[in-house]
């Protein structure tokens, strides 16, 4: 491999990749606020709604680094990875929290972080054929 193409695929890793690491890494320094800086109202169905789409966001993030991967694997089994990858990561967060001063371990939570991540697997493939149908009508000009 020349340094051309390692040059290349180390920007393909970190522009796909990168925005998935640094989403866990928010996601990872927020679990370590012991709370947040204004009290949020703790109701179980405004929590859990956040929880959702936090983790359909990493999800997300998930299904497009493994979709555009240079292996052929990660594409092909981009659904089951993405799920694996991120329950794996809600689970461990919420181990994570158990030891966060004024935070504790739900298992609702990690259910919530699971049910994102798989909604976000499930509807990546649509929701990128919808966006390019969309962008191609706005160059057009008409539907």
């Amino acid at each position: 491999m020349n340094q051309t193409t390692e040059h290349s695929s180390f920007r393909h890793a970190l522009f796909y990749g990168g925005p998935v690491i640094a989403y866990g890494a928010l996601i990872y320094y927020l679990s370590s606020l012991s709370r947040f800086p204004e009290e949020v109202p703790s109701f179980f169905a405004i929590d859990k709604v956040a929880h959702f789409f936090e983790y359909y966001i990493f999800g997300w993030l998930t299904c497009r680094w493994l979709t555009h991967s240079e292996r052929f694997f990660f594409q092909r089994n981009f659904l089951l990875l993405s799920i694996l990858l991120g329950v794996s990561y809600g689970l461990s967060d919420e181990w994570h929290q158990s030891f966060v001063p004024g935070r504790d371990a739900s298992l609702w939570d990690a259910i919530f972080d699971a049910v994102g991540i798989t909604v976000a697997a499930f509807t990546y493939r649509f929701i990128r054929k919808e966006s390019r149908v969309f962008r191609r009508i706005g160059k057009e000009g008409h539907l």
